[in-house]
């Protein structure tokens, strides 16, 4: 009886022993994030984006692209704005030189001021 215990004992003892790497390595192993998980963690990324930009930005961030995560979202909104205003601004100052009616370098020097801005 007393050797059916102790072999008993011995036998839980070598299987808790080499389920600890194991265990350890799962642990250690990071989990996949879940699709909801990314869905949110894009979507809170793509807060100030609109339209077909940040349709491109959910896309690229959604299939785990490195690109999507190179820049910080603050460059990424404030590139695009520049983008977005520069045309905007340029013909709003251009047209302002017209009323103005300016030229050589008076309007070099209004336009360099103006869309600076």
């Amino acid at each position: 009886m007393k050797t059916k215990l102790l072999c008993i004992t011995a036998g839980a003892c070598v299987a808790l022993l080499a389920a600890a790497p194991a265990r350890a390595a799962e642990e250690a192993a990071p989990h996949p994030e879940t699709q909801q998980a990314k869905m949110a963690r894009c979507s809170h990324e793509s807060k100030g984006l609109k339209g077909d930009e940040r349709h491109k930005f959910m896309s690229e961030c959604l299939k785990g692209h490195p690109e999507s995560a190179a820049q910080p979202k603050e460059a990424k909104n404030a590139h695009a704005a520049a983008e977005e205003s520069s045309p905007h601004r340029m013909k709003a100052c251009n047209d302002e030189a017209g009323r103005r009616e300016l030229h050589g370098d008076e309007r070099r020097a209004f336009m360099s001021s103006c869309l600076k801005g």
